[in-house]
């Protein structure tokens, strides 16, 4: 007696082989490096947002991940001409702000000139996203937003409706370009300030996706 027996069915299970395929529910494993911020090494993060950014010259996906602890921080990927990098941040409120640095010489991001930061205090807190002193490298440029993951439908030449419109200024360490602070100024005139940290992507131990496709 002939048995047909269906062909099975091939896996749907996604692999994931760099961090700009990660999606929302995906989990990221850290290593124990060096180059990462003490808070951030052996972390195991979940994947709660994907979005991207639109420069002039550029478009960076941007993944919001949360820790067990319900802690929140952010990364870029930067193709970085080729040798991806990905740039670490998180957000300080602006109690912080003017306990990291003074608050005159940070208005002077604002001004004709380019700003010069030095860090008057280093709360335990975020003292390893710090660099001594910042030297302001992009002033009033601008950007787009996206909610949403660009890597299928990348924003057109003229700017999608769905963007939302932003000014940002730069620093990076003067002594370590690994540092830097960005300050985000959107169109309500929420500003938004992040200390930045850049590292190679071999900083990722695993990734696991979340479910199948």
């Amino acid at each position: 007696m002939l048995r047909f027996f269906k062909k099975p069915k091939p896996s749907t299970v996604r692999s994931l082989t760099q961090p700009g395929e990660l999606r929302v529910g995906d989990i990221v494993v850290l290593k124990e490096r060096r180059s990462l911020a003490t808070e951030l090494r052996g972390q195991q993060l979940e994947v709660t947002q994907v979005g991207a950014y639109q420069y002039t010259s550029s478009v960076e996906k941007t993944c919001t991940l949360r820790t067990a602890e319900n802690k929140t921080y952010y990364m870029s990927i930067d193709d970085n001409d080729g040798d991806p990098l990905l740039c670490f941040s998180i957000k300080i409120p602006r109690a912080a702000v003017l306990k990291i640095f003074d608050e005159d010489s940070f208005a002077q991001l604002w001004d004709a000139d380019y700003a010069h930061l030095t860090v008057q205090s280093k709360p335990e807190r975020y003292a390893s996203w710090l660099a001594d002193e910042y030297y302001q490298n992009v002033k009033e440029a601008e950007a787009y937003f996206y909610d949403r993951d660009c890597s299928n439908r990348p924003p057109s030449a003229h700017l999608d409706d769905d963007g939302e419109e932003l000014r940002y200024h730069e620093c990076e360490g003067a002594s370590d370009d690994r540092f830097g602070v960005c300050v985000e100024v959107w169109g309500d005139g929420d500003t938004d300030v992040f200390l930045q940290l850049a590292c190679p992507v071999d900083v990722i131990d695993e990734m696991w996706p979340h479910g199948d496709e």
